[in-house]
């Protein structure tokens, strides 16, 4: 799919985690709920919301004239596919520095710890049955 070719900017994450949130959200509604964390004109929503509209993120439908925006793909799907790219990119494919980074973390709480010990479990597993 086209999508899997681009990244996404803050701005462009900032209204896919809104949408995710806010399904069937109008550019007027994305606006003033961004509005509480940024300063952004709604010419620049909307601008943010075509380009993800036009990489395929976004999805929409007309509804008593005016469009409603709601995500192609669930959050992690497409949060999966970022890191992948980070990895790919960034780390020249080898996740054990993201990985290192994790482990050294103060901020994990309880519960994220608990998540990472039993994602190393699972990849314990899958390498046993190699």
């Amino acid at each position: 799919m086209l999508r899997k070719q681009h990244g996404l900017g803050e701005l462009e994450l900032a209204i896919l985690k809104t949408v995710w949130q806010f399904p069937g959200s109008t550019v007027q509604e994305l606006t003033e709920i961004l509005a509480k964390e940024r300063a952004c004109a709604r010419t620049t929503i909307l601008t943010v919301v075509q380009r993800l509209h036009s990489k395929g993120f976004l999805k929409r439908k007309k509804v008593d004239g005016v469009f409603r925006f709601s995500p192609t793909e669930d959050r992690g799907e497409v949060i999966s596919r970022l890191i992948r790219q980070f990895v790919e990119k960034v780390l020249d494919g080898s996740a054990a520095p993201f990985v290192a980074y994790l482990a050294n973390t103060k901020n994990l709480t309880e519960d994220q710890a608990s998540q990472l010990q039993t994602i190393v479990e699972q990849l314990e597993k899958n390498e046993e049955g190699r």
